[in-house]
């Protein structure tokens, strides 16, 4: 009998222990749904803060790529230097020295050609004549192309001039601007900077043409 009980008492032990189990088991689970529940919302805070926080750099990152572009934009449009003069004669953006000045004879060859003596440079010279370049008056002659000009002013050894010849800048890469005297023997031909070898190339057959200045060729051939 006394085994038979102990078999009991021992049964009956095991059953309240499996009936207490899953009631002592429920509680732990619990707190670890609660704590898995609490680190999904920490995760969503995260991801919603991480978003918010791309966004930000991915916003910062289009300005950014926005100026960039408009930086760009803005440099694909060139300056239009196509009536600056000194692109022609480069002096021009330097104060004018005593060389560049006219002498008081060659003066009233400016008259009517709207050209500031201040601005004249001394272009090159052959051993005759001496060459000015300045900018000009604002051609506006009937039917014909108007703009502001670039002018020449040959001088003399004597001091004195009689006449100019003057182009307009917008048109100036066409050919230049050449003046000679009646004759023919004796020419100053101003040119782009750039042009200057081709345009030395160009008269090669012609006896008497030197470079006197950056883009200015003379001919003397007497």
């Amino acid at each position: 009998m006394i085994p038979h009980d102990f078999q009991a008492d021992r049964s009956d032990a095991l059953r309240r222990q499996l009936v207490q189990l899953p009631a002592a088991a429920s509680q732990p689970m619990q707190t670890r749904n609660t704590r898995s529940h609490e680190n999904h919302a920490r995760l969503d805070e995260l991801s919603t803060a991480g978003r918010k926080h791309w966004g930000l750099r991915v916003a910062a990152g289009t300005l950014a790529g926005g100026l960039v572009l408009g930086a760009l934009a803005l440099g694909l449009t060139p300056e239009d230097r196509s009536e600056d003069p000194s692109r022609i004669i480069p002096a021009l953006t330097q104060p004018q020295e005593d060389a560049d000045r006219l002498p008081p004879g060659a003066l009233p060859a400016l008259n009517g050609a709207g050209i500031d003596p201040s601005k004249t440079r001394l272009l090159g010279h052959s051993a005759t004549i001496r060459y000015y370049g300045a900018p000009g008056a604002e051609s506006s002659t009937p039917g014909a192309p108007s703009g502001k000009t670039i002018c020449i002013i040959p001088v003399t050894a004597a001091g004195a001039s009689d006449t100019l010849g003057c182009t307009l800048l917008k048109t100036f890469e066409s050919y230049g601007l050449k003046i000679e005297t009646p004759d023919r023997t004796e020419a100053g031909w101003l040119v782009v900077p750039a042009a200057v070898e081709t345009s030395l190339e160009s008269v090669k057959q012609e006896r008497g043409w030197l470079q006197q200045g950056p883009n200015f060729l003379v001919r003397n051939n007497r």
